[in-house]
């Protein structure tokens, strides 16, 4: 019985133990987390981790949550979202082929999506006799713009000109790897982009010769490979095959051995200008004669899509689920770039995208969060870049809670059943448990983030960012540690609902 002398309790009791068994949750999860780092042995690798609860953003886990990481391609989780913050989840990039008088003109709305392979198996198209086909192919894509061209009846035009001034003329961002730019992680970004800036050659093995390598995609004749591949055979020999491109030319050079049929792709130098040739060729093959060929320059008018010949729509869920599932560098360069030139109205560039980016940063999760943001490029390939395990996760809850667009940011991420560096990762979480996240890998950096549901709704958004990973230690160790924590969320969600009285 309470003596009436005693004072009345200010707090509600359900309250004090809510927040007594909060704090528990908090305490208990962190010295989980901090358990399994120690058990992974990843010496003198920095780490930094934050889990929060996605339904009130609390930060349950809190391991050097504030020290500036580089994210590798955790950057573009913001690279991404932020386009999607001020794009809209109805933009599209779009490609067209217009028509002024005697000048054609292609007008390139920086699509990292236009001619890529993959997006293209996803297009229907119907031919002329008026047949639906499922897939598309890079060569047909160039016949519908030469066939736009023949319908109009005129056999002659003056000049094409391509507009690629959406974008600036600054392809490759300068803290890139220099001896990797003719690997397709680091292919050119432009304001015309075509077939992921890349080309593909078939190698063909031939009877006492050197292989053929004359099959090139897309065609371009008057690209000649240099062939110092070889073709011998014999005990220990194997197919291997390499191709090789001097920073700012189209001079390559193909080495190897070739016993078996083998592909290999090469990133190719200022699509803009190769685009212009390409679409000039094909012309000519078709019986369309064009006096010359350039780029647009400053002066030049804006043309008017209303004199289209044709246009080519690249939705934004499409480029960001080759973003983030995918992990396209160039789609994630190219939604750097295109925001910047719709937020500030001209050339889109590095400079103008992160900011961009920290405009939406701000906007969504406020400015202590930008304060420690720094972006070089899109992708993460810089090593420039450094974000915080804390922000990450709370960029990550303001998607969670966005009816608007989080849906379309969240689906474009990498679950357990997509291909790629997920694939295979979790698939021993429980029955009903989900994750959708991003990966992230450079030399000595590895990072995983993302987001672990349970049936019910309940969630934590997680980060866990490694770097300085010496090569003593290697990734497989920080991976094991980053698949520990999404298994240690699994079992609190389940153990939670079990509590909760799920089945």
């Amino acid at each position: 019985m309470r003596s009436r002398h005693m004072p009345r309790m200010t707090f509600p009791l359900a309250l004090v133990m809510t927040l007594f068994m909060a704090a528990t949750v908090r305490a208990d999860l962190e010295a989980q987390v901090r358990r399994a780092m120690e058990q992974a042995k990843l010496g003198d690798t920095a780490v930094a981790v934050s889990i929060r609860d996605t339904s009130d953003g609390t930060e349950l886990v809190e391991i050097s949550d504030t020290r500036g990481m580089m994210p590798a391609s955790n950057m573009k989780l913001f690279t991404s979202g932020a386009a999607l913050h001020v794009l809209g989840k109805e933009y599209s990039f779009r490609s067209v082929l217009a028509r002024d008088d005697k000048t054609l003109w292609f007008i390139g709305g920086g699509d990292p999506g236009f001619g890529d392979p993959k997006l293209l198996k996803q297009t229907s198209w119907v031919d002329k006799n008026g047949v639906t086909h499922d897939e598309m192919e890079i060569e047909l894509l160039l016949d519908q713009f030469v066939n736009a061209v023949v319908e109009t009846g005129d056999r002659h035009f003056e000049e094409i000109v391509i507009d690629d001034r959406i974008f600036d003329r600054n392809f490759v961002h300068p803290d890139w790897p220099r001896d990797q730019l003719d690997k397709h992680y680091c292919a050119e970004v432009a304001g015309v982009n075509f077939g992921l800036n890349v080309l593909r050659i078939d190698a063909r093995p031939r009877p006492d010769a050197r292989p053929d390598i004359s099959r090139l995609t897309p065609r371009m004749p008057w690209i000649l490979p240099e062939n110092k591949a070889t073709g011998r055979k014999g005990k220990g020999q194997v197919t291997t095959i390499g191709v090789t491109r001097p920073s700012g030319s189209n001079k390559l050079t193909v080495y190897g051995n070739v016993i078996d049929p083998v592909s290999v792709e090469v990133t190719l130098s200022d699509m803009p200008s190769v685009f212009a040739r390409l679409l000039y060729t094909r012309l000519q093959e078709a019986g369309i004669q064009v006096d010359r060929v350039r780029l647009a320059q400053p002066d030049d008018p804006m043309i008017s899509e209303n004199v289209a010949l044709l246009k080519v729509r690249t939705p934004i869920h499409s480029v960001l689920r080759r973003c983030n599932t995918d992990s396209s560098n160039l789609h994630a360069e190219s939604l750097l770039k295109v925001l910047g030139h719709t937020v500030e109205l001209g050339p889109g560039s590095w400079e103008n995208g992160s900011r961009a980016v920290r405009m939406a940063i701000l906007e969504r999760i406020g400015p202590e969060h930008v304060r420690p943001f720094r972006q070089a490029d899109g992708s993460g390939l810089s090593r420039n870049n450094r974000v915080t395990a804390e922000m990450v996760t709370a960029w990550l809850c303001s998607f969670e809670d966005d009816e608007a667009i989080g849906p379309t940011f969240l689906e474009s991420l990498a679950d357990r059943y997509d291909s790629g560096s997920f694939r295979n990762r979790f698939n021993d979480l429980p029955g009903g448990i989900s994750i959708e996240g991003k990966t992230g890998h450079i030399r000595g950096v590895s990072c995983l983030s993302g987001i672990v549901s349970a049936p019910d709704g309940r969630s934590f958004a997680f980060s866990v960012l490694c770097n300085e990973i010496s090569p003593k230690i290697g990734t497989r160790r920080a991976k094991d540690f980053q698949n520990r924590v999404v298994d240690l969320l699994a079992d609190r969600l389940m153990t939670e609902q079990t509590a909760l009285g799920g089945d």
